[in-house]
């Protein structure tokens, strides 16, 4: 299932994206300067879904 939603911060506004996958959480948060992002840090887990 993806999830996607609008954050605001003081007078900044990005963009949440959530992906939920069978063993992890996929995150990031972006906006026109650059996004950070959080999830699988093995391959592995990521190659049995």
């Amino acid at each position: 299932m993806i999830h996607m939603e609008s954050v605001q911060v003081g007078e900044h506004t990005f963009i949440g994206v959530e992906v939920k996958l069978p063993k992890t959480t996929l995150l990031t948060i972006s906006n026109s300067r650059g996004y950070i992002m959080c999830g699988a840090s093995k391959i592995r887990l990521l190659q049995g879904i």
